[in-house]
């Protein structure tokens, strides 16, 4: 299982979430990616160390890759960056947080001190947005805080099938989403799709989201999704669920998304037959991180080598 760690980001705000760093071995790889994990709406850290079976860390510890799940800002203990400025949103503000702030801190505390050479980010939803703004701004950088090497996303597309719009909680100063366990369960894993022992921890796994970051997917990715794609010059690698209920998972969506990654050094797409959304709880969750975790090396040994 994955340890938690606190930290103070450069604008004073508090980072927390958790880590898996596993000892350099001697039949590890010459180069090391940080693997950086960010979790997807009513998630949180914890949604990457579901259990010492199903979580990130299994396969982080087999192959001597370190990784680190933050609490995206609001979630948990994580500073919230509200109020959001009148002429920004949320996936603007979550990208600049994480070019500015975490990952440069993430990389400074968990990723040189322990023999890494690159970033690889492993998004999973929601989070994809935001990281694909973080990426674009990166490519702008002629100095960069952090090295990123490639970025991963699943349970997310340009085409969608079913998208949560209610319960609203009462009384929040800042409206939140709030789906029930059962109800996530349901649509975002679905019934014999994972292990039992997974369903246990629906509502340990489960948080609060704000409505302006699923107002984001609808106003900033939807709009825009293809100018985003189009700034990222990192190698990417994409994947659909083949039963996901939130995103429509078909060879013509797929095409849609990697055909936009047009200044990519590399792009990869599939589509992971029977998966649910949440790719990473269920049964597909060792083959997907094996998957993940062997791209990120690919990228770490490709960004050591001098371009052709």
């Amino acid at each position: 299982m994955m340890q938690p760690f606190r930290t103070i980001l450069p604008n004073d705000a508090v980072l927390t979430g958790l880590h898996n760093i596993p000892a350099r071995s001697s039949n590890a790889g010459e180069h090391r990616p940080l693997v950086i994990l960010l979790h997807g709406g009513t998630y949180d850290s914890q949604y990457f160390d579901v259990d010492a079976k199903y979580g990130a860390s299994f396969t982080s510890n087999a192959l001597g890759v370190p990784c680190v799940a933050p609490n995206r800002p609001g979630y948990q203990d994580s500073t919230s960056f509200y109020p959001i400025p009148s002429h920004s949103n949320f996936a603007q503000e979550y990208g600049r947080s994480l070019h500015r702030n975490i990952l440069p801190t993430v990389w400074s505390e968990f990723g040189e001190p322990h023999g890494c050479n690159s970033v690889v980010l492993l998004c999973h939803s929601i989070a994809t947005t935001g990281a694909i703004i973080a990426a674009g701004l990166y490519a702008t950088e002629s100095q960069p805080r952090y090295p990123l090497c490639g970025v991963i996303c699943s349970g997310f597309g340009t085409q969608e099938g079913w998208m949560p719009s209610e319960p609203l909680q009462d009384g929040e100063d800042i409206p939140a989403l709030f789906l029930p366990p059962g109800v996530k369960d349901k649509m975002l894993l679905q019934e014999g799709l994972a292990d039992p022992a997974v369903y246990e921890h629906s509502h340990r796994l489960n948080h609060k989201t704000t409505v302006e970051e699923f107002k984001s997917i609808r106003d900033v990715w939807h709009p825009g999704w293809r100018e985003l794609a189009a700034a990222v010059k990192v190698p990417v690698m994409w994947a659909l669920a083949g039963r996901d209920t939130v995103w429509k998972a078909n060879h013509e969506h797929l095409a849609e998304i990697v055909g936009a990654f047009t200044r990519s050094e590399r792009v990869e797409g599939s589509i992971v037959l029977g998966a649910p959304h949440n790719i990473e709880l269920s049964y597909w969750s060792h083959g997907w991180y094996a998957r993940c975790f062997g791209f990120a090396l690919e990228c770490a040994a490709s960004f050591a080598r001098p371009k052709a």
